[in-house]
């Protein structure tokens, strides 16, 4: 029988793995977690946040079937323990040497999740027999860099380069996603990337932190390739994309006690893109439920308070509030687009919300002065900052979420009173016609300070900024007015819903494709290009639009209401289908 060279793969594993520092230690043994210990003189990350001991006192179990004797045949005590221990020894090591042919003979991208596999597809898993062996062995943690060089192969695989493939996304991100999502600090980003692709400089910074680096930029790297449409990546495919998120979300599972005990901005950001990348792949439960934990991760981390963020280093105060008021706008995305229930308002909370809005980094300038998001006025007017448009989207949808919160305490008090014995609808009383008018002047008003080149997709072309800054302009720009005009859509039809107005169904209809031309008016107006990159919250505003314009032709038989509503829904409808979007099959089969 050929011996195994000492250098083979196989039996370094092997004998690395028998020493004392592959072990979990007792804390982590007990409670099933993973433990990145590296020997007993260095405490695990788990321990350590926990400032509990990390000991090695358990004894470990044996293995292997018991000892068997002929019958008969008598051993003492010593050598039958002599006898056991071998067999342990030998079934162990034979077990061992299996379990390696068959991990061996899987592929890298077939791992269970939590171990640093993933896949080249949306799902691969490991067949059952592979994953039986891979039980038999207690596989220490995986590194960062370790991580980092199987999604190396990974992308390989998949006929990528893979420094050009994260090279182009990381580039691609802050070009085009990152106005709308600016939760990412760009140097710090740019500079754990060179330490990945150089191996250099992550023993220093700590496992975790290193793991966070790895999970966040992986993360990036997902929305891009996920949600930039191929005309602006078309280097990228949906292969790549579920490479990038398997290898982020894993990364993330690694860590995820440590994460959510002491979580930071990037905990929120990390969450926010999976559940966009999973959005897109056509997930939404999914990817409610991922959204989800960014929500609670916000008020456990109590972000609506100003307070919460006093001590901390500016950067990190910077992107929490980000991270908080994006959670915020997505909470409110959610439940107007996708009937999804309120987390976030003012309810939620026992005090008061007092975050201020982000307020900007000159890349980013460490003079940071606090905008209030009580005061309009105070909104930030720099034409060199992308936070202005950012935050006009947040003072947007804050201003429409307080109206239609206004709106259901109305519904429900209505609501209340025809149960109680009242049979018609009482009409709303002054004091809360006066306070719905308010609210409903400050959101029709809430843009009207912006700069020009934020009103207007032509204008924010011909801005003078440079190229690069001229895109990101134009994005934010085609987002906040399609918003804007969405909402006025669901507002509208909220008001007419209570018969607020007094007005006819026809006048009312009439309101609603006017509402749909100026939308029109903006879609024409801006390139084709920054559509597609608003993703797929921009394809649902489109659809909530055609959906009014649907109702109304149904409702107008051969009037001409229905002839302007089912032109401007053909042209919806063209636009859904150059988008590419699940939505436009469902639409054009309702029309038909």
């Amino acid at each position: 029988m050929e011996t195994e060279s000492p250098a083979t793969p196989s039996r370094q594993y092997r004998t690395r793995r028998r020493t004392l520092n592959s072990r979990a230690c007792d804390r982590c043994r007990r409670r099933k977690a993973k433990c990145d210990t590296l020997s007993p003189q260095v405490p695990c990350s788990s321990c350590r946040l926990a400032d509990a001991p990390c000991t090695f006192e358990l004894p470990l179990a044996r293995r292997g079937p018991k000892a068997r004797h002929r019958a008969g045949t008598s051993l003492t005590a010593t050598e039958e323990e002599s006898t056991i221990i071998a067999i342990d020894d030998e079934t162990t090591a034979q077990a061992e040497e299996d379990a390696d042919d068959r991990l061996n003979s899987t592929t890298l991208l077939m791992q269970e999740p939590g171990q640093g596999g993933f896949g080249n597809g949306a799902s691969i898993s490991a067949s059952p027999a592979a994953s039986w062996a891979g039980s038999l062995v207690e596989q220490p943690p995986l590194t960062a860099l370790q991580r980092w060089q199987r999604l190396s192969l990974a992308l390989s695989l998949a006929n990528a380069d893979p420094d050009q493939i994260v090279s182009r996304c990381v580039d691609l991100f802050f070009k085009y996603l990152y106005p709308l999502t600016p939760l990412v600090h760009e140097p710090g980003l740019r500079s754990d990337l060179d330490n990945f692709a150089s191996g250099s400089s992550l023993t220093e910074i700590g496992a975790w932190r290193a793991d966070s680096a790895f999970t966040l930029i992986t993360a990036v790297c997902a929305e891009a390739a996920f949600l930039l449409p191929s005309d602006v990546f078309p280097e990228s495919n949906e292969a790549v994309g579920h490479i990038f998120l398997r290898a982020s979300r894993d990364c993330l599972h690694s860590y995820l006690e440590a994460d959510l005990e002491s979580p930071d901005a990037n905990s929120i950001a990390i969450r926010y893109f999976h559940s966009n990348c999973i959005h897109a792949t056509g997930k939404p439960k999914y990817s409610w439920h991922i959204f989800g934990e960014a929500t609670r991760l916000a008020q456990v981390m109590q972000l609506h308070k100003e307070s919460s963020l006093e001590g901390l280093a500016p950067l990190e105060a910077e992107f929490r509030r980000r991270a908080f008021w994006i959670v915020y706008m997505g909470d409110k995305s959610a439940a107007i687009l996708n009937n999804r229930p309120i987390t976030l308002h003012r309810f939620s909370f026992d005090d008061d919300l007092t975050t201020a809005f982000p307020m900007g980094l000159d890349h980013e300038s460490s003079n940071l002065s606090a905008v209030s998001p009580d005061t309009p006025s105070s909104l930030p007017m720099q034409s060199s900052s992308l936070i202005t448009g950012f935050n006009a989207n947040l003072q947007l949808w804050q201003a429409a979420s307080e109206l239609l919160l206004e709106l259901r305490l109305l519904q429900d008090t209505q609501r209340d009173s025809m149960v109680t014995g009242l049979l018609a609808r009482s009409a709303p009383s002054v004091e809360q016609r006066q306070r719905l008018d308010a609210l409903y002047v400050h959101f029709t008003t809430c843009l009207d300070e912006l700069p020009a080149y934020l009103q207007s997709c032509t204008l924010a072309t011909a801005s003078g900024q440079s190229l690069m800054h001229t895109t990101q302009l134009v994005i934010q720009c085609a987002n906040l007015q399609v918003s804007f005009h969405c909402l006025r859509m669901v507002i509208t039809q909220r008001f007419e819903d209570m018969s607020y107005h007094g007005t006819s169904l026809e006048q009312a209809d009439l309101r609603r494709t006017e509402i749909a031309r100026d939308m029109l008016r903006v879609m024409q107006e801006a390139p084709f290009w920054s559509l597609q990159v608003n993703g797929e919250p921009y394809v649902e505003k489109i659809r909530l639009i055609g959906a009014s314009l649907l109702a109304i032709v149904h409702r107008n038989p051969g009037s001409p209401l229905a002839t302007r509503a089912r032109a401007d829904f053909m042209v919806l409808l063209d636009t859904l289908t150059r988008l590419d979007s699940k939505a436009s099959d469902a639409l054009r089969s309702n029309m038909m």
